[in-house]
C-alpha cells in the first residue's frame, strides 16, 4: 500500500516537472522570439539657443537603465526642416554601454536664415540585447533656435536735382533723381518706372531705370533726360516713380512697392493756329430697325429676322461684308450667315431678310443676335477699313410641356386614413419654379393639404401625396389645385377634380390568440455530453485497471525501481 502511495506522488511530481519545464520553454521561446526590452534614456547636454543662419554644437546622451549591457550601439539622427547636420553623417556608432552607464555623440547644427524657434532632432539608438534580439529606442529632441527679428519695409526717399527756369515746349532737360534708403533693411534688386505728364516727354528710351542695391543709409543719384512737349496746357507738371525692390525680413526675401511724384515746373504755351487739313467722319453702318415676327421666338421654332442698315456718314461705304452670329441661341435656317454688298451711299439704307431657327435648348428670355460689319471707304485719296459689331435681342419662349396625371378614383372607407397620388413629369427644356398643390374639399380630414414642392428641373419627374381621412360614408368631392411658373416665368394653375366613393367602415374580428408550440432543444449538445462522459468512464476504467496490476505485482517494502512494463 505504501509503494503504491509512493508510486503515484512520484507520477505526480514527474508530471508538474514535466508541465513546468514545458511552461518554462515556451517562455524562454517567446522572451528568445521577442526580446528583451533594456530602458533607454536618450537626453542632451545644455544647449544655448542656435541663431538663424549660425550654427551649434549638439551632444546627444544615452543611459543603459536597465541590467544588460547595450550591444553594438549605432545612434541615427533625422534634424527637422529648420535644421541641417554639418560635417557629419546621420549614422554614429558607439562603444558598447554597460548596465548604468551613459554613451555620448557629438556633432554640429546648422540652422536655416528663415528657421523658426521650435525646432528638434529625431534620435534613434538600435543595438542588440544579450538574447541577440535586435532592440531600438527612439525619441524627439528639442533644439532651441533664435529666428531673425522681422523689419519693417524701408522706406526709399525720392528726391530731384533743381531747374534754372520752368520747362519750355521743346526744351530738353536732365534731371539727376536720388533715392535715399531711409529703413532698417538692405532694399535689394531694385527698379524704378517713369511716366511723366502731358506735357513733359522722357527721353533717351526706357522709362524703367534698374538701379543698384542700397544698403540702409545708402543712396544712388541716376540721371534722366526730359523734354517739354509741343504743346504744354498747364504749369504743373509731374513726373510719377513706380519703385519695385525686395528686403529680407526674418529671413524670407520679401517683396515690396513704393510710390512717389515729383512736380515739375512748367511754361504754359499752345500749339500753332494755323489750319490744317482734317481727315473726314469715319462713316458708320448701323442698324436702323429690325423685326423678327409678331410674337417671341418659340425654342426649337423657326421666325424670319428683317434687318435696315444704313449709313450715317457723309461718305460711301464700299465692298460691304456682313456677318450674322445667332450665339448660343440662334442658328441660320437653310443659307449662310455671311452676307455682301458692292456699297451703300451716304445717308442711304438697305434691307435683309434671314430665315432663323432657334436652338430647342435655348433659354427663355432675351437672348443675343450679333452683327458685324467689314467695309472700305475713300478719303480723297486715301483708302480705309472700317470693323464694327452690333448686337441685337430677341426674346425666347419655350413651351410649356410640364404634365400632371391624376390617380384613377381610390376606394376609401370612414374613418381610416387612405391617400391620393398624382405623378408629374417636365418634358420642357426650361425649369419649372414654386410648384405648389393644394387638396381643396369638405367631408375629410388631412395633415398637409397644402405642400410646396419647390422647382423642377428639365426631364424631371415626381409624386404629389395627400393623405386624408373621410369622416363619412357617400361621395367625397375633391378639388386638387396645381399652381406653378413656367420656363417664361408665367404663373400656371391646374385644377383636378375628383369624386371618391366612401364606405363605410369594417367590423374588426376577435383577436384569437393562437399558442405556438414549445421548441425542444437541439440533439446535438446532448451528443457531445454523452460523448465527453463516455470518454472519462473509459480513462477511469484504464487507471484502475493499472492501479490494481501494480498493487498485486509490488512488495510490501519500499521499492525505488522503475517496474517495466509487461
Amino acid at each position: 500500500m505504501k509503494t503504491i502511495r509512493l508510486n503515484r506522488a512520484f507520477s505526480a511530481l514527474i508530471a508538474a516537472a514535466l508541465i513546468t519545464g514545458l511552461f518554462a520553454g515556451a517562455l524562454r521561446a517567446a522572451a528568445a522570439e521577442v526580446g528583451e526590452s533594456a530602458p533607454v534614456l536618450i537626453s542632451r547636454a545644455p544647449l544655448a539657443p542656435i541663431p538663424a543662419g549660425g550654427g551649434g554644437q549638439l551632444t546627444l546622451q544615452f543611459e543603459n537603465r536597465g541590467d544588460t549591457p547595450l550591444k553594438n550601439p549605432i545612434a541615427t539622427v533625422t534634424p527637422s526642416e529648420g535644421l541641417t547636420l554639418w560635417g557629419a553623417a546621420f549614422s554614429f556608432a558607439l562603444d558598447e554601454i554597460a548596465p548604468g552607464g551613459t554613451g555620448s555623440i557629438t556633432f554640429e547644427l546648422r540652422a536655416a536664415a528663415t528657421a523658426a524657434a521650435a525646432q528638434s532632432v529625431g534620435v534613434e539608438l538600435r543595438f542588440v540585447a544579450p538574447d541577440g534580439a535586435q532592440q531600438t529606442a527612439s525619441d524627439r529632441i528639442p533644439v532651441p533656435v533664435e529666428p531673425r527679428p522681422a523689419v519693417v519695409q524701408p522706406t526709399i526717399a525720392v528726391s530731384r536735382s533743381g531747374l534754372a527756369h520752368p520747362i519750355r515746349s521743346g526744351e530738353p532737360v536732365t534731371l539727376n533723381l536720388t533715392f535715399e534708403n531711409r529703413g532698417d533693411a538692405a532694399a535689394t534688386g531694385m527698379s524704378a518706372s517713369l511716366s511723366p505728364t502731358d506735357g513733359i516727354n522722357l527721353l533717351g528710351g526706357s522709362a524703367t531705370l534698374q538701379l543698384p542695391d542700397l544698403a540702409p543709409g545708402k543712396s544712388a543719384v541716376v540721371p534722366v533726360r526730359l523734354q517739354g512737349a509741343r504743346e504744354i496746357a498747364s504749369e504743373g507738371q509731374a513726373l510719377s516713380v513706380e519703385l519695385r525692390f525686395a528686403y529680407e525680413s526674418a529671413g524670407v526675401p520679401t517683396a515690396a512697392s513704393q510710390s512717389d511724384r515729383l512736380n515739375l515746373p512748367a511754361a504754359v504755351s499752345t500749339a500753332s493756329t494755323a489750319p490744317e487739313k482734317t481727315d473726314a467722319p469715319v462713316p458708320n453702318i448701323v442698324v436702323k430697325s429690325f423685326t423678327f415676327g409678331d410674337k417671341p421666338a418659340e425654342a426649337g421654332g423657326k421666325f424670319p429676322l428683317s434687318v435696315v442698315f444704313e449709313n450715317t456718314g457723309v461718305l460711301r461705304c464700299e465692298n460691304i461684308v456682313v456677318t450674322v452670329d445667332g450665339g448660343e441661341s440662334f442658328t441660320v435656317d437653310g443659307g449662310t450667315n455671311t452676307l455682301h454688298y458692292k456699297a451703300l451711299g451716304a445717308g442711304a439704307t438697305l434691307s435683309q431678310t434671314l430665315n432663323m431657327q432657334t436652338v430647342p435648348a435655348a433659354k427663355s428670355g432675351a437672348q443675343p443676335i450679333s452683327i458685324s460689319f467689314k467695309y472700305e471707304y475713300l478719303d480723297g485719296a486715301r483708302r480705309a477699313s472700317v470693323s464694327s459689331e452690333l448686337r441685337l435681342t430677341v426674346p425666347v419662349s419655350q413651351p410649356n410641356r410640364f404634365e400632371v396625371t391624376p390617380p384613377a378614383a381610390p376606394t376609401l372607407e370612414q374613418g381610416s386614413e387612405g391617400e391620393l397620388i398624382f405623378s408629374y413629369v417636365n418634358k420642357g427644356k426650361g425649369e419649372i419654379a414654386n410648384l405648389e398643390a393644394e387638396l381643396v374639399g369638405k367631408g375629410f380630414v388631412s395633415p398637409a393639404a397644402s405642400q410646396y414642392l419647390g422647382n423642377v428641373a428639365p426631364g424631371s419627374s415626381g409624386n404629389i401625396g395627400f393623405a386624408l381621412t373621410p369622416d363619412k360614408t357617400g361621395k367625397l368631392k375633391l378639388t386638387v389645385k396645381i399652381r406653378y411658373e413656367d420656363a417664361d416665368q408665367n404663373q400656371q394653375t391646374a385644377e383636378f377634380p375628383l369624386t371618391v366613393e366612401v364606405s363605410p367602415a369594417a367590423a374588426e374580428e376577435p383577436f384569437d390568440p393562437v399558442e405556438e408550440p414549445a421548441q425542444s432543444g437541439s440533439p446535438v449538445g446532448w451528443i457531445l455530453l454523452a460523448v465527453v462522459l463516455l470518454g472519462a468512464a473509459g480513462a477511469a476504467v484504464l487507471v484502475a485497471h493499472r492501479l490494481k496490476k501494480a498493487a498485486v505485482a509490488a512488495p510490501d517494502e519500499w521499492d525505488w525501481s522503475v517496474d517495466e512494463e509487461e
